[in-house]
């Protein structure tokens, strides 16, 4: 008699439980938000047929497709776990339960056998609408799981942590969805982001990190080397910049309330969390900028994001050399949160030469600059940063070249004064940059 092919699969997720050393406990809704709880909508895949693999330690459950292996699920399972694990031990609230949906009220994880070696993962929200009056909302993983066992580990932690995203606030546009769920398994894990996340990322710098939904999947997550330059400032340990980036947008109207408390958005919480920085939430993201210019390096301190690879510097609109001088350019297109820079090599200078910077800038929207000296080492030697530019235009001079062996200048648009995260972006931003030799 031929055997069924989901078999195999049953007796390894039975022996699997039996030699678990403690039984799980049923998840209880996180005691530090607040929001409602969201109706579900999105349908589940229906993978049910090759069997279920359920942890006895950790909330979550693995839901096999035809095709897959009992080795490759009994490994995502155990994946899931250590990233649950991991993120537990950084404070970060786990999945929401989500009642009987997947038969238990576990964050379940549907898996299926990818196309080549690469794993991709990713999670789905059951209820996503921005500006309704929800804020928390259960999801599920899919994953597509590839014979690479690190590039799997990978897909199953942005699964599980996108899920932790949607339970502490479900109407956060995709590309922070995707974002901050690698930035957080980044710090769990303790594993670099990934490169090419972190090109296809790159190769755009003018679309901003926080809006585009037209963006490949990999390039919102390649956006964590935002949040990861901020974190490495301002983290106090257990990833607490990342968790109040979470936590502190949630709606806080107490239940039975007859009317909603307004809720701060990301950028309410940055700039608080920033109000000590001479130059604010601004100043903060065009250091985050300013790092993704350098040669591998943040602040010439740290690798950005763990990854070592100097050939993932966000290109520059131009590299020209002091011969070449003076140079304009101009960048269009560019959304809030977005940035332009122009690099400008010095090795024919004169050490008594100087240089001069002026940027112009569309009107009705602010903008902040930045112009960094970079030793021969490719580490930063000094900057000249603007405060916030309102005006339009913006001008400095570089007189101490002598110990640079490059500059590069640095434009961050700050968008207008009623900048909405949860919105569409206005694309319209135009800067231009003018360096000549003095």
């Amino acid at each position: 008699m031929r055997l069924p092919s989901w078999l195999p699969v049953l007796l390894l997720a039975f022996s699997a439980n039996v030699n678990a050393q403690a039984v799980r406990s049923v998840p209880t809704w996180p005691a530090h938000a607040c929001g409602q709880r969201a109706p579900d909508e999105s349908p589940r895949p229906a993978y049910s047929d090759a069997g279920v693999l359920r942890s006895w330690r950790a909330p979550v459950d693995v839901h096999v497709a035809r095709g897959l292996d009992a080795p490759a699920a009994l490994a995502v399972l155990a994946d899931a776990e250590r990233v649950v694990d991991a993120l537990a031990r950084l404070g970060v609230g786990l999945p929401l339960p989500d009642g009987d949906r997947g038969g238990t009220p576990s964050f379940d994880v549907y898996v299926r056998p990818a196309t080549g070696t690469a794993s991709e993962g990713r999670a789905r929200a059951e209820w996503l609408a921005a500006g309704e009056a929800w804020d928390r909302a259960t999801s599920f993983g899919e994953i597509a799981v590839g014979s690479d066992a690190f590039s799997r580990t990978r897909a199953v932690a942005q699964a599980v942590a996108e899920g932790c995203v949607y339970a502490a606030k479900a109407d956060a546009p995709p590309a922070f969805v995707r974002s901050m769920g690698a930035a957080l398994m980044h710090r769990a894990l303790d594993v670099p982001l990934d490169a090419d996340d972190v090109r296809a990322f790159q190769a755009d710098p003018a679309a901003g990190w926080w809006w585009d939904g037209t963006r490949s999947a990999a390039a919102q997550r390649g956006g964590a080397i935002v949040l990861d330059a901020m974190a490495e400032r301002w983290d106090e340990g257990g990833a607490t910049f990342l968790r109040g980036l979470l936590e502190a947008p949630v709606q806080r109207t107490p239940p039975g309330w007859p009317l909603l408390w307004d809720e701060p958005d990301v950028f309410d919480v940055l700039k608080r969390v920033t109000r000590d920085e001479p130059r604010g939430v601004w100043g903060a993201l065009l250091f985050a900028a300013s790092a993704r210019s350098l040669e591998g390096t943040a602040g010439g301190t740290r690798d950005v994001g763990g990854v070592r690879d100097g050939s993932l510097v966000a290109a520059p609109l131009r590299s020209v050399g002091w011969e070449q001088l003076p140079t304009w350019s101009v960048a269009t297109g560019i959304a809030p949160t977005g940035s332009a820079s122009v690099e400008i090599s010095l090795l024919h200078a004169p050490r008594t030469g100087s240089v001069g910077v002026w940027v112009h800038a569309s009107p009705y929207t602010r903008w902040m600059a930045s112009v960094l000296r970079i030793g021969a080492d490719g580490r930063l030697v000094g900057t000249l940063d603007s405060e916030l530019i309102d005006t339009g235009e913006w001008a400095t001079s570089v007189d101490a070249i002598e110990d640079a062996a490059k500059l590069v200048v640095v434009v961050v648009s700050a968008g207008d004064e009623t900048l909405e995260p949860d919105g569409e972006p206005v694309r319209d931003g135009w800067v231009g940059i003018n360096v000549g030799r003095r």
